[in-house]
């Protein structure tokens, strides 16, 4: 008789069945010992060599005519018609915190519009008088201060809007009553002046990393002295006149008007203006600046 296995299968005729079954399953255990052994080699390169690093965010240069740079710019930088605002050219550091109601009015006034002032149908010095509301300017500080802002009007401002001509004024007088400005426009009063008291000049923007948007400028402060004839011009680092960059002499009226930042930028003070993000709006608003001399 010829030897069998224990769990053999006969078929009708006595013959041993093959094992496909049996075949099949060791397919499958090759099949998952290959898997595994990838598996392995894939856990073991990314344990030896890590994943690849990302790069870490870096600050980027952006260009002066840039429409953000240039809106910007425009809120913070001096403007030499006697309702301007030299704070930050005369603070070494100034915050979001560190303005007072007139300031704080000076700078929500920026983002006012022709159709926020409401005809009162009165006549003043043979002008028409508009209203300005409280509520309307506490809608505006958040656009420069960001969220949060403090504010109590202060009594009277001469302010030139934007939307103005050069020749005129707006004279604002708060009444507490009706809680709102009453504005009157006017012939602004303008002076000679032969030369600024300050001259600026935007000189970089840079987006950094964390969000935040920088802009520095470059800044001088002159000081005109009259002999007979002729000026004498000096240039100083700084608000005070401590820091001399220059003195010239024997300079004409004409002469004056040639007088300019660009040929002392090397020696010039920098303002650095720092914008923040507005989580709420994503817009930019004024965080911070700076002066190093």
């Amino acid at each position: 008789m010829d030897d069998f296995k224990i769990g053999d299968d006969f078929d009708e005729n006595g013959n041993v069945k093959e094992h496909k079954v049996n075949k099949k399953i060791a397919i499958i255990i090759v099949i998952v010992i290959a898997i595994a052994v990838g598996l392995l080699v894939f856990f073991v390169s990314n344990a030896i060599f890590g994943k690849p690093k990302e790069k870490p965010p870096v600050d980027t240069q952006v260009e002066l005519n840039d429409e953000n740079v240039q809106i910007l710019y425009k809120y913070v930088a001096y403007k030499n018609d006697g309702y301007g605002n030299d704070k930050f050219l005369k603070e070494n550091s100034v915050n979001k915190d560190s303005f007072n109601d007139d300031e704080k009015l000076y700078y929500a006034l920026k983002f006012v519009q022709p159709t926020d002032l409401a005809d009162t149908g009165q006549v003043e010095n043979k002008q028409k008088v508009y209203s300005l509301t409280i509520t309307k300017i506490k809608n505006c500080l958040p656009s420069f201060f960001g969220s949060d802002v403090e504010f109590n009007p202060p009594k009277e401002i001469a302010y030139k809007f934007s939307f103005l001509n050069e020749s005129s004024v707006a004279k604002m007088t708060f009444d507490e009553n009706e809680q709102f400005y009453k504005v009157v426009f006017a012939k602004a009063d303008k002076k000679e002046e032969l030369i600024q008291p300050v001259y600026t000049k935007l000189a970089s923007a840079t987006k950094k990393a964390e969000g935040p948007l920088v802009l520095t400028e470059k800044v001088i402060y002159t000081q005109l002295e009259q002999t007979g004839e002729t000026y004498v011009v000096k240039i100083y680092k700084d608000y005070q006149h401590t820091t001399p960059i220059a003195e010239m002499r024997d300079l004409t009226k004409d002469q004056l008007k040639e007088i300019s930042i660009d040929n002392y930028l090397d020696r010039a003070a920098t303002v650095a203006y720092t914008f923040s993000v507005n989580s709420i709006n994503k817009h930019y608003y004024f965080d911070n600046s700076s002066i190093t001399y």
